[in-house]
């Protein structure tokens, strides 16, 4: 399992990379052809290929294993910021952790139950996909359509930092705000100008004043650009919002507060765009009744079952929103999602692909 680790994040695989992604998700054809799967591609151009092994094919209620291939890492980390390296039982690279480990321990789970005849006579669907950090834009209908009809989805994305799965998600949501006023003079017509970023700078402050820590809902102006020669009173202006919230009513209040802004610079106007790219994944009695499944199936490993909130989004929102059966947090334990110390415990690979093949014998 290391040298399978270490083997894919060797290889850089940035959303944009498409060459990158295509290469880790030839290594992942290989392993599942190796399993007896069957393969098929869900082909793109601008990003990489999707990844679908299946076996088993037509027996019973199907279990789907959901992970990704990109990271958000520029090519160049590995001779970097970032080599691959095995240390203090660790190992360290772009994506180890979020979540290259994690297509290593579907594919081990697979070969695990194989290798002691314990393998399901249900149809198993291990999807691996290549655009989840950008927002699943080209994968999300490829999810969807791969659970339908599911007894469960395990989305393989990496364990809390403690090992407990992720029994919630908040929502992810992207608004622009673009601001528009008259250009003018900066010195000879200032009085004759509407400043554009003066516009945005007022609704930053309404947006971020919507932020409410105890009721889990965030914002986050993240991306501003505007003006041109700063002797010119600037008459456009954009920024990119990043929304989050635990609940799908705080989703609803989310996206009516956007349409009550209004300019509030005489003579400028604004306009509002975006949506909630992923629903809050919330815990709910469905998630707990999975939950106490899964605890009583580790327990008759020897291991102690626990989970927890992420603030982070991820392809759980997709399925878990269709009302399948859902758990997300099956991947390695580690710590650095998306930092450059980025890294994995190595012990907990075959602790959790030994959790996860329990689960697809046992459901």
């Amino acid at each position: 399992m290391t040298e399978l680790a270490r083997e894919i994040v060797t290889i850089e695989s940035p959303t944009p990379h498409k060459a990158g992604v295509d290469a880790v998700g030839a290594v992942i054809a290989r392993e599942l052809a190796a399993l007896g799967a069957t393969v098929s591609y869900d082909r793109q151009t601008k990003t990489g290929d999707h990844v679908l092994g299946v076996i088993n094919a037509g027996g019973g209620s199907p279990i789907s294993m959901i992970c990704h291939m990109d990271t958000v890492h520029p090519v160049g980390s590995t001779a970097g910021p970032m080599p691959v390296k095995i240390e203090d039982g660790k190992l360290w690279g772009p994506g180890v952790f979020d979540m290259k480990a994690s297509s290593v321990i579907t594919l081990n789970a697979i070969r695990a139950l194989q290798a002691t005849g314990l393998m399901p006579k249900r149809e198993i669907r291990m999807l691996f996909t290549s655009d989840e950090e950008m927002g699943s834009t080209t994968s999300r209908e490829l999810i969807e359509g791969t659970a339908q009809g599911n007894a469960l989805v395990m989305v393989m994305e990496p364990a809390l930092s403690d090992g407990r799965l992720k029994s919630s998600r908040k929502g992810v949501g992207d608004w622009k705000i673009t601001a528009h006023g008259k250009a003018a003079h900066a010195g000879a017509e200032h009085a004759k100008g509407v400043n554009a970023i003066h516009e945005l700078a007022r609704q930053i402050e309404t947006i971020q004043d919507w932020t409410d820590y105890a009721r889990g809902v965030t914002f986050n102006v993240g991306w501003i650009t505007g003006g041109g020669a700063v002797n010119v009173v600037p008459d456009k202006a954009e920024m990119l919002v990043d929304c989050r919230c635990e609940r799908l009513s705080d989703a609803e209040w989310t996206a009516a507060q956007f349409k009550t802004l209004k300019a509030s610079l005489p003579g400028a106007s604004i306009e509002v765009e975006g949506e909630w790219n992923r629903p809050p994944m919330e815990c709910n009695a469905q998630r707990l009744e999975i939950i106490k499944r899964i605890q009583a199936i580790g327990a008759e490993l020897g291991m102690k079952v626990e989970h927890g909130a992420s603030g982070g989004g991820s392809d759980a929102s997709f399925t878990a929103g269709m009302g399948i059966p859902t758990m997300d947090g099956f991947g390695a334990v580690g710590d650095g999602l998306h930092a450059k110390f980025e890294h994995i415990v190595l012990s907990s690979l075959p602790e959790r692909a030994a959790l996860s093949a329990a689960v697809l014998a046992g459901w």
